[in-house]
C-alpha cells in the first residue's frame, strides 16, 4: 500500500476527508445539521481546499443544503484546523489517530499563527425554529437592494440562521410601497449564510470588524482577514477573471 492515502466520505449527516500517512492519520469532519452555509470555511481556508455548494445560476432558488460546502479537495487541504477555529457554528472537527483535536492544541495555536478570538455565544433560532449556538466574533452592516432582488424567492429569510431576515406581504394598496425583503440588525449575526445563498447579488453583507485580541503571524493572520472579509462570491469571481 502507497502513503499517504486519501479518502472522502459523504452522507447526508457529515462528510469525512481523512488523509493515512505510514504513522498516523487526519481526519477532518463536516456536520451538515450544525452547518448554516456561512461559507465561513471556504473563504477562510489559505490553501483554497474548501469549496461551497452552488448558488446562482445553479439553482433559481438555492436552499440551506445548497450553499453546504460540499467538496474537500484532499490533495489540498493540509489539515491545518482554520477552518475548525473559525467556524461560526462548530460545525467541523479535526482528528489525529482518530481523537478529537482540542482547539487549543491546534497547531496553529500553540505555534502563534493566529490570535484569541474574542467571541459572544449566542443562542439563536430560525423562524423555522431550528436552533443553534453561534461564535460571534464579527461586526458588520448588512443592506438589500430592493432593484436587485427577485423577489418572492425567500431565499435568505429562509437560510438565515437567525430568524433576522423576513419577506414582509405585499401591500393591498396600489401607491405603498413595501421593501422585498427586511433585515433586523439586533437578531442578525453577521455569518454571510444569506450572502452565499442570494441568487442575484441582491444581499450585500460587508463585515467591518473581527473581534480578536493576542500575538500573530502577520504572514497567516492578515491575509485571512482580508478573506474572510470577502463575501460577496461573484464580485470575487470577476476579480479573478
Amino acid at each position: 500500500m502507497s502513503f499517504p492515502k486519501i479518502s472522502r466520505e459523504i452522507s447526508k449527516d457529515q462528510e469525512r476527508v481523512q488523509i493515512k500517512y505510514l504513522t498516523e492519520d487526519y481526519e477532518l469532519i463536516l456536520n451538515r445539521n450544525k452547518c448554516t452555509g456561512c461559507g465561513t470555511c471556504a473563504r477562510v481556508c489559505p490553501k483554497e481546499a474548501i469549496s461551497r455548494g452552488p448558488v446562482g445560476a445553479s439553482r433559481k432558488f438555492p436552499t440551506r443544503e445548497d450553499i453546504i460546502p460540499e467538496v474537500y479537495d484532499p490533495e489540498k487541504c493540509v489539515f491545518c484546523g482554520t477552518c475548525v477555529y473559525m467556524c461560526p457554528f462548530g460545525a467541523l472537527t479535526l482528528k489525529k489517530n482518530g481523537k478529537e483535536v482540542p482547539l487549543d492544541e491546534l497547531k496553529l495555536i500553540s505555534e502563534g499563527a493566529v490570535p484569541k478570538i474574542d467571541f459572544e455565544a449566542k443562542k439563536i433560532k430560525s423562524t423555522e425554529g431550528t436552533e443553534r449556538v453561534v461564535k460571534q466574533y464579527t461586526k458588520g452592516q448588512i443592506e438589500i437592494i430592493d432593484e436587485e432582488c427577485a423577489g418572492g424567492c425567500d431565499t435568505c429569510a429562509d437560510v438565515c440562521p437567525s430568524g433576522a431576515i423576513t419577506v414582509p406581504e405585499k401591500s393591498k394598496k396600489g401607491w405603498e410601497s413595501v421593501p422585498n425583503v427586511v433585515v433586523d440588525e439586533e437578531q442578525c449575526v453577521f455569518c454571510g449564510a444569506c450572502d452565499n445563498a442570494c441568487p442575484t447579488g441582491a444581499v450585500k453583507l460587508k463585515i467591518t470588524d473581527v473581534n480578536y485580541s493576542g500575538d500573530f503571524n502577520e504572514i497567516f493572520w492578515e491575509p485571512l482577514i482580508e478573506r474572510i472579509k470577502t463575501l460577496r462570491w461573484s464580485e470575487e469571481e470577476e476579480v479573478a477573471e
